[in-house]
């Protein structure tokens, strides 16, 4: 099997830091040839670690190199612009999150894809972290019977919760209830770089077409980890026949259903294998009365920390899409319905708690707030896909 040639764009930001050490194991899989920045010295000193070519521009980028793949992850409002002309190029794309940040440029990435015949994968990674392919499995099984509710408190918000939601609930969504609140926080800095002068608080509410609901509460400064805030999340998702609360899962034996019904928790185990000195991920096991369920890390060949297979996860995704022609395993269509998800929670709760139906079919005041803002930042529209290249890897 022949490698593919790939190249990172984006490399100061931090999902950029954090793919290239995988990228860097997949060497079955993958020739590292180039990292893009606009910093300089952040292109010259990643690409000098990694033994790649370094670029200040995608335009540079794309003349000089022979690419079949492109890892972007630079800032959310480049997404569209890099991605489009990625595609145009003829090189298939895995985007980071979220796919882009309004459903009009999301379409136009979907649509420069689809026209160039080109696979466009987006780096959604919670769902892939070991826990949850393992909890998903569970839920497959049949272990806590069918979904009816998920709780996520404190946990992963935005986009990457509407992901979960919607994974959780096995079904469509059907509507969305945002309540949303605006306080003041000293100044701070979280661990990302990011400066913080408010708190975006938000509770969304979620009905699924399968008669599923979540629950989700986000904020920024809870997403930050910072000023102690998200230290005691709540995850539990409920079932008809038991729940699973964080990695417990609750059972109850046939012979207690009519005496009180109290479950039994199960905590999964894990085994590792010692690889030259490290402790590689093996399997995630649970073992009940009357069935075993089983998560095996199909990754573990590479030799990789556990908090880096759902990186790795992704970017295998993309190359066998591209090398078997086949449809990525997320895929754009599924990044763009959790943004829809994640933009309607916003929109309700612009409109006062206003129920937001799905689809949404037209322009939401968030999306437009979102395109005025950005136009108004880099004096072009958002739909400038040639503006916005030159806007985020100017020419020197």
């Amino acid at each position: 099997m022949s490698k593919l040639n790939i190249a990172l764009v984006g490399a100061g930001r931090r999902g950029g830091g954090a793919h290239l050490p995988v990228i860097a194991k997949l060497k079955d899989i993958y020739n590292l040839v180039a990292i893009c920045d606009i910093d300089e010295e952040v292109a010259t000193r990643y690409a000098k670690e990694y033994g790649a070519n370094p670029y200040t521009n995608v335009r540079d980028l794309v003349d000089h190199e022979n690419l079949d793949v492109v890892d972007i992850t630079v800032p959310g409002v480049a997404h569209h612009a890099i991605a489009c002309f990625m595609a145009d190029a003829g090189i298939h794309i895995l985007c980071e999150t979220p796919i882009a940040v309004t459903l009009p440029t999301t379409d136009l990435m979907i649509e420069r894809a689809k026209a160039n015949n080109v696979k466009l994968e987006i780096a959604e990674n919670y769902y892939r972290v070991p826990r949850e392919r393992f909890l998903s499995k569970v839920i497959e099984a049949g272990v806590i019977g069918d979904v009816a509710r998920i709780y996520r408190i404190f946990h992963e918000g935005g986009y990457h919760g509407m992901s979960m939601l919607r994974l959780r609930a096995g079904g469509e969504p059907k509507s969305a209830l945002g309540i949303t609140q605006t306080t003041p926080v000293i100044p701070i800095i979280d661990r990302m770089k990011r400066n913080h002068t408010s708190e975006r608080w938000s509770l969304g509410f979620i009905e699924f077409d399968n008669n599923a609901t979540a629950l989700m509460v986000y904020s920024n400064v809870i997403h930050a980890r910072s000023l102690g805030r998200g230290q005691t999340g709540i995850s539990q998702i409920d079932g008809s026949k038991g729940t699973i609360v964080g990695e417990d899962i609750y059972v109850t034996p046939a012979d207690q259903l009519e005496s009180g019904a109290r479950g039994i928790a199960y905590r999964p185990k894990r085994t590792t294998i010692d690889m030259d000195g490290l402790d590689v991920l093996e399997t995630i096991l649970l073992e009940l009365p009357d069935q075993t369920v089983t998560w095996e890390n199909p990754l573990k060949n590479y030799r990789l920390p556990e908090g880096r297979l759902a990186v790795a996860d992704e970017l295998l995704s993309i190359a066998t899409a591209i090398l078997n022609d086949t449809e990525p395993e997320y895929g754009a269509a599924r990044g763009r319905q959790d943004q829809e998800m994640n933009i309607a929670m916003s929109e309700s709760g612009k409109r006062s708690k206003e129920t937001i139906n799905f689809p949404l079919t037209e322009l939401t005041e968030t999306e437009r707030s979102s395109h005025e803002s950005y136009e108004k930042k880099y004096g072009h529209p958002i739909e400038d896909i040639e503006a916005g290249i030159d806007t985020f890897f100017p020419r020197h």
